[in-house]
């Protein structure tokens, strides 16, 4: 009898598995972009919390915008939050702090939420979607930390997250409008001197 029940068990577990299971339909990589509202790398930068009932939530510093910066303009802080299911039978992303991850997202209020059937994941392994995504539709903000870039070529003026854009104004700025700005009154002065000693 305790053989029965113990078989019985087995089934019931095995089918409820197999129930509740996250199945996912087989989407292209064109299907995946297209259904995405916003699609970006970066990195986790804190643990998980919970967001609602059967969802969680986590932090992200945003590395590369492919799609989605002018729909989602938050995104171009450098600074993002995701949420997902709590759980990978619920097709949740498993997030992990400090962990790199390519992101296929739906615009929900001030956040935005993805599953493992929108393609999001790891970025390890993703090198094709990369590829595919910079040769379709081209990134649209590459971000940098100013912190790991101080003293190079690039040269963002300040710490903490900077778009490429940004830094390559301000550069400009720093080197061509500042000492224009402050030669201009100088040169101006000069030949102003000259044409009155001529005079």
């Amino acid at each position: 009898m305790k053989i029965i029940f113990l078989i019985i068990g087995m089934i019931v577990i095995g089918f409820s598995g197999t129930a509740f299971a996250c199945l996912c339909d087989e989407w292209t990589m064109e299907q995946k972009i297209n259904q995405a509202e916003v699609i970006f790398s970066g990195t986790v930068n804190e643990d998980p919390w919970k967001f609602s009932e059967g969802h969680s939530a986590t932090s992200f510093d945003v590395q590369i915008v492919w799609k989605g910066a002018d729909s989602f303009p938050l995104i171009q802080n450098g600074h993002v939050t995701v949420v997902t299911a709590q759980t990978s039978t619920a097709c949740g992303v498993n997030f992990i702090k400090d962990k790199e991850y390519l992101i296929y997202a739906k615009i929900d209020g001030n956040n935005l939420q993805t599953t493992i059937c929108d393609g999001s994941g790891f970025l390890d392994g993703k090198g094709e979607d990369i590829n595919i995504l910079d040769e379709g539709i081209g990134s649209t903000h590459h971000f940098i930390d100013a912190r790991k870039v101080k003293g190079t070529v690039i040269e963002c003026g300040g710490p903490g997250l900077t778009s490429k854009e940004q830094c390559e104004y301000d550069k400009m700025i720093r080197q061509v409008i500042l000492p224009l700005g402050i030669a201009a009154p100088i040169v101006g002065v000069s030949i102003f001197l000259i044409w009155r000693k001529r005079k």
